[in-house]
């Protein structure tokens, strides 16, 4: 049975059994077609009237599998197969397949318990509707891959999914400003103020930026492999030549704090946690939440709402926007795809082209 949507008017609701609110009534969705049955205002009566139902449906499903000797395929199921067989050979980043165990848990919830070959469009559209756009596009983009996969094994006789419409995703979040970063700078602790300078001269990912070790600093060059595109794009493996602007960001990275990597702190516990090699190493949600710490204290976008404020992220957006005002090739130091790179598809890593970079972009304005 799918378990109704997570929200106050359902609570403690049985399975297929919601409130509309706006008429004051219950109503069953019947989990065979998705249709919908008036079930009145009294609330015993329709709790009742569902559970038995929903054990009807139930019992029924279960005989006729036996009969026709089937094994039911929930969802949750196949997206255990999904994720151990399928995801794997893809070689997603972390953040990618984080991103996938958010959905997943999500999806799992809401529809999870549902044997595969029984969701509907409706049951999707549903599940998708109250989620904003992005995550809902999200969502609908991995039930599609996993309902083709599904299809392609003869679980499923069509894609669902993929009849659901995705949503029109508005962009909330606005650039920073040249003095909002540097009010944003000054708040920030040391180590955070030298992922800024990182980040505006490098224009690097954040994922990128934390992963920068001191070794990858040789023969005047910053070896960068971007993690989103080392294994879709060849344009990810970038060769960023030292230049007096990154040398002077590179030395206030060093501090009496011994750490192999760039960006750096010193925690109040040593602890090693899950996904680090180095008790000095600062994750991406760290990161996330001390910048956020640092432009709520600085103060500088009051009168912009919340989901306008721009956070770490969108500094690689103003490091592009300066490095074409001050007339230089932002493109290729993002790393988007060139054409002398696509060599690498056909060389073995040890034998990669690197491309060539220069960051030399003037950040002494925000940096002082």
């Amino acid at each position: 049975m799918v378990p109704r949507p997570r929200n106050k008017a359902n609570k403690g609701l049985p399975p297929n059994l919601y409130f509309d609110s706006r008429r004051g009534t219950y109503r069953f969705r019947r989990p065979t077609d998705g249709k919908w049955f008036q079930f009145g205002r009294d609330r015993g009566a329709a709790i009742d009237a569902a559970h038995q139902l929903n054990a009807t449906f139930m019992q029924g499903a279960d005989l006729m599998a036996t009969v026709l000797g089937e094994e039911k395929v929930s969802l949750s199921d196949f997206l255990g197969t999904y994720e151990q067989d399928i995801l794997p050979p893809r070689e997603l980043a972390k953040a990618t397949l984080d991103l996938y165990g958010v959905r997943f848990k999500q999806i799992r919830a809401a529809l999870g318990a549902q044997p595969i070959d029984q969701i509907t469009i409706r049951m999707l559209a549903e599940f998708l509707e109250p989620l904003t756009p992005r995550a809902s596009n999200q969502a609908r983009a991995i039930l599609t891959d996993v309902f083709t996969h599904a299809a392609a094994r003869g679980l499923v006789p069509d894609n669902p999914a993929a009849s659901t419409i995705p949503k029109i995703e508005k962009k909330q979040r606005k650039r920073h400003t040249m003095e909002g970063l540097k009010l944003i700078r000054r708040r920030a602790p040391l180590w955070l103020q030298n992922a800024i300078d990182l980040a505006l001269i490098t224009a690097q990912r954040r994922g990128d930026i934390l992963n920068m070790k001191f070794e990858d600093v040789k023969d005047g060059y910053l070896y960068v492999v971007q993690s989103k595109t080392e294994k879709a794009s060849d344009a990810g493996w970038l060769k960023i030549k030292v230049t007096p602007q990154l040398a002077a960001v590179l030395s206030r990275c060093r501090d009496e704090v011994l750490s192999p990597y760039l960006i750096h702190r010193r925690p109040e516990r040593k602890k090693k946690r899950e996904g680090k090699d180095h008790w000095t190493k600062v994750d991406e949600r760290f990161l996330t939440r001390a910048f956020k710490d640092a432009r709520d204290e600085a103060g500088c976008y009051k009168s912009w709402k919340e989901e306008e404020m721009p956070g770490f992220h969108e500094i690689r957006a103003l490091s592009l926007h300066l490095y074409k005002r001050a007339g230089k090739d932002g493109q290729k130091i993002a790393g988007h795809a060139s054409e002398d790179m696509t060599r690498n598809y056909q060389r073995d890593h040890a034998e990669v082209v690197w491309s060539e970079v220069e960051a030399d972009l003037d950040i002494a304005e925000i940096a002082g």
